[in-house]
C-alpha cells in the first residue's frame, strides 16, 4: 500500500467516524429532548414540584396505593367473616303485647320471637299478675318449637317473619 492509499483510508476512516459522532449527537439531543417533554407533561399533571419532587412524589402515590390495598385486603376479611356469621345473627323481631288475666290490665304481658335468617331462635313469654311475674324460653328451630306456642307466641313469630302486620294496639 503506498502513502496516497493509507491517506485516504485514514480520511475515508476519519470521515466514517464524523458520521458516527454526528449521528450520535443527533440521537443525544432527540433523546433529551424527549426527556424535557416528559418532564413538561409530569409537570403539567403533577404540578411543578421541583428537583426530586416527581420522585418524592410518585413514590408518595405508591405509598398511598399501597396502603389502600392494605386496607381493602383488610376489608376483605372483615366482610368475608360477616358473611359467615350473618345467618346466626338475630334479624327477625316480633312483639305482642297482651292481658292474659282478667284482674290485670295494660297488656304488661309478652311474647317476643327473635329469629335468626334460618328461622331458628327462641321465644320468651313473660306474663305479669298481680301477685307475681313469670318468664318462659321456648327454642325454635327452622320456624317450628317442641313446645306448643301459645296464639300470642304464635302471633309474634309470624311478626317477626313478616307474614302479619304489627297491630297498633290490640
Amino acid at each position: 500500500m503506498n502513502s496516497s492509499q493509507l491517506l485516504s483510508y485514514g480520511v475515508l476512516l476519519w470521515a466514517v467516524l464524523a458520521v458516527i459522532l454526528c449521528a450520535v449527537l443527533i440521537w443525544t439531543f432527540r433523546i433529551y429532548r424527549r426527556c424535557g417533554a416528559v418532564e413538561r407533561r409530569l409537570d403539567t399533571v403533577l404540578g411543578d414540584v421541583g428537583e426530586e419532587g416527581t420522585a418524592r412524589m410518585l413514590a408518595d402515590y405508591l405509598g398511598t396505593v399501597r396502603a389502600t390495598a392494605a386496607s381493602v385486603s383488610q376489608m376483605r376479611t372483615e366482610h368475608d367473616e360477616l358473611v359467615r356469621v350473618m345467618p346466626s345473627v338475630i334479624r327477625h323481631v316480633g312483639l305482642v303485647r297482651f292481658s292474659p288475666f282478667h284482674d290485670t290490665g295494660g297488656d304488661q304481658s309478652f311474647a317476643l320471637a327473635l329469629l335468626d335468617s334460618r328461622m331458628n331462635g327462641v321465644v320468651v313469654t313473660g306474663l305479669h299478675a298481680r301477685t307475681d311475674s313469670r318468664l318462659y324460653a321456648k327454642p325454635v328451630e327452622r320456624g317450628n318449637s317442641t313446645y306448643s306456642l301459645t296464639p300470642e307466641e304464635r302471633e309474634a313469630m309470624e311478626i317477626a317473619t313478616g307474614r302479619r302486620p304489627v297491630a297498633s294496639g290490640r
